[in-house]
Parts: structure tokens; C-alpha cells; sequence
């Protein structure tokens, strides 16, 4: 047994080793970006629309790799494609040498340059992260954001996603993650749904009133604390769904009370558009949204660049709401430091645009 299992993996060591030694005599950089895009994209046709260039640029340039290589690296089928063997040995060979040219690239260059591909779930990216991109594109005209909305937990490393905005707590080691935004939950309804249905001013008052909820099924109940007291209130749930938007929207057309994430309706509460009810309860304490990113030994400096903005924006954004009572006393206290470091920073200087580096050398036809 243990002779074969040594055998199995002499074998597996001189595989690896051939392998590499012909991806060191490869003509193209642009082929392992094309492989790479293949599997992020799932497809061909995929990764042509990404990259912008014709499927047949990309079908040429994957048979290219796999004849310098002298292996196959992908299993096709008329319905799916999937990595050989070798192909699943390759692509992570691939993605190493491939953020290595980006970070030498970025150390040569004078700046920071490149695709930040970027997920959140759907509400934060339209509340938090696409009003931001305007002022980070003007600072960074060399950098581009994809983002990726989903309330489901992507694999960053296998999808090739640089960050994260996540609320579920971090289960994979290979990644990096950091508190950012408290997402203690407050409870808010418009004025006009108050003025007609009038306010809470005890939690069981909630009993009597519409409420907008998330979940399938609907809830029956809201857990609702006070520093360290807790109560289960009973709820007639009016609407709602699996999608945290849908309350946002019912709020603010008078359909009755919702939970809603601070960073979510702290616009809303500034402008009047939504009324913070029952300011001593919230619902569920020390939650936070945290920036998550995969964790690499040259993080590449577009990465860097946008991971810095982002939390000085919402920084600024959280030192700006601090009047509003939408934060619990204690996470403001944990950000404090950041809060008065991003006071004391200057405005950034506009960075002047530089002209893009060519692409792929086949364009895509007209």
C-alpha cells in the first residue's frame, strides 16, 4: 500500500513538473488571461463577452495553450465544461503567475491599474457601493469595478473575486476579513404610515401594527434588545419576501414598519423619507458588515486602492449618521479611531487619466 501510494505521488510530482516546465515556454500571457476567463465566466462564449474579444479569438488562443502545453485542460461537452485533470492542476498555477504579472506590473507602473471585481448583496451594493464609484473611477482612471450582487456566499478564490462585503461570519481560512460597517438592525416606517396608523412607544406595541418582513416563510415574531434584555414580539406580517429591498420600498410607501439595517435607511432617516421608532431597541447587537478579501502575499495595489476608499467612505458616512441614534454607542466607540484618523486625512488630489494599456491583440470584430 504505501509503496504505491509513494509511486502515485512520484508520478504526480513529475506530471506537475512537466507541466510547468511548458508553461514556462509559453508565447502569451493573454492565453492564461483567456483561460482564466473561460473559467471564471463558465463558458466561451463567456469569457469573449468579458474580455471583449470574438469566440473564435478565444477558441484559438485556448487550443494554442493546450498544444504549447501538450495536455488537454478542459473537458468539453455540448453542455458543460470542465477542468482534466491536468487543466485543475494548471489553473491555480495559472492565477498565481497571473497576480504575480499584475503586482510587477503595478510596481513598475505609476499607479494602480486594473479590473476590482467586487461582490455584495444587492441592497448594499445600490445603497453603499455604486453612489461611491463616481469620486474612486476620478481618483483611479485606470481601474475599473465589476461588482457581483448575491446574497449567497461566493467563492472569491474560485470566482476570482478581489473583495467581499459579507455579513455571514468567515468560515474559509484563506481569506481575510475585517469589521466595517455595524449592521445592528433599527426598526423605521415613514411619517405618513405614522400619522395614520400612530407610533409605537413599546415594543408590544408592534402587535397592532403592519410590518414588512424578510424570510420565506414570513416571520411570526421579532426578537428585539436593549443592552442586555430581550424580548419575542408577536407580528402581523403585511409583505415582504427573501429580498431585504422589498421592505426598504414598502417602508417608504407607507406600507407599515420595517427592520432595516442601519447603513440601509440611514439616507432615508436624514432626509425624513423614514422615522427611527422605538430608538432603545434594536434588532441584534455587535453585528457588522465585514470587508473580506482572499489572502495573498502581494495584494495588488487596485485592490488596495479600493479596499482603503471604501472604508474611508463608509467611515465618513457612519462619522456623518453618529447624530441620527442609528449606531449602537458601542460600535461607534470601536471605529472611533478610524473615524478621527479619516478627519485629520486631506482630500485626495484627482489623479490625472493615463492612456489604457492595449488588451488582447485580436480585437473584436465590428
Amino acid at each position: 500500500m504505501n509503496l504505491r501510494h509513494g509511486s502515485s505521488q512520484s508520478l504526480d510530482s513529475a506530471r506537475t513538473g512537466a507541466l510547468m516546465r511548458r508553461m514556462g515556454r509559453l508565447d502569451s500571457i493573454d492565453d492564461l488571461r483567456v483561460f482564466d476567463a473561460i473559467m471564471r465566466a463558465g463558458s466561451l462564449s463567456g469569457a469573449a463577452q468579458e474580455l471583449d474579444v470574438s469566440l473564435t479569438v478565444v477558441s484559438k488562443r485556448l487550443k494554442r495553450l493546450e498544444a504549447q502545453l501538450g495536455v488537454r485542460l478542459l473537458q468539453r461537452t455540448t453542455r458543460q465544461l470542465g477542468l482534466t485533470e491536468e487543466g485543475q492542476e494548471f489553473l491555480g498555477r495559472c492565477r498565481m503567475a497571473l497576480d504575480a504579472i499584475q503586482a510587477a506590473e503595478e510596481v513598475c507602473g505609476d499607479g494602480a491599474s486594473g479590473v476590482v471585481r467586487v461582490t455584495a448583496t444587492a441592497g448594499f451594493a445600490q445603497r453603499q457601493i455604486a453612489p461611491r464609484l463616481p469620486r474612486f473611477l476620478a481618483r483611479h482612471p485606470d481601474i475599473s469595478v465589476q461588482i457581483l450582487t448575491s446574497d449567497d456566499v461566493l467563492d472569491l478564490v474560485e470566482r476570482r473575486i478581489d473583495v467581499a462585503m459579507r455579513q455571514a461570519p468567515l468560515a474559509d481560512s484563506r481569506l481575510i476579513a475585517r469589521a466595517f460597517v455595524p449592521d445592528a438592525r433599527v426598526l423605521c416606517a415613514s411619517p405618513a404610515y405614522l400619522a395614520k396608523a400612530g407610533t409605537p412607544r413599546d415594543p408590544f406595541d408592534l402587535a397592532g401594527h403592519a410590518c414588512l418582513t424578510v424570510g420565506d416563510p414570513a416571520p411570526s415574531q421579532w426578537r428585539l434588545w436593549r443592552g442586555e434584555e430581550s424580548v419575542e414580539i408577536p407580528i402581523r406580517s403585511v409583505a415582504g419576501g427573501n429580498d431585504g429591498e422589498i421592505c426598504h420600498v414598502g417602508a417608504l410607501a407607507d406600507l407599515g414598519i420595517a427592520m432595516k439595517a442601519a447603513w440601509d435607511v440611514a439616507d432615508d432617516v436624514r432626509t425624513g423619507r423614514l422615522v427611527r421608532i422605538l430608538p432603545d431597541w434594536w434588532g441584534g447587537t455587535d453585528r457588522w458588515v465585514r470587508i473580506v478579501y482572499p489572502a495573498r502575499l502581494h495584494q495588488p495595489r487596485r485592490v488596495r486602492a479600493f479596499i482603503a476608499f471604501m472604508e474611508d467612505e463608509m467611515t465618513t458616512s457612519l462619522a456623518e449618521s453618529a447624530d441620527l441614534g442609528l449606531f449602537e454607542a458601542a460600535a461607534l466607540a470601536k471605529l472611533q479611531p478610524r473615524i478621527d484618523a479619516v478627519r485629520r486625512r486631506p482630500e485626495p488630489k484627482l489623479a490625472e487619466p493615463r492612456l489604457a494599456e492595449p488588451g488582447l491583440a485580436e480585437a473584436k470584430p465590428a
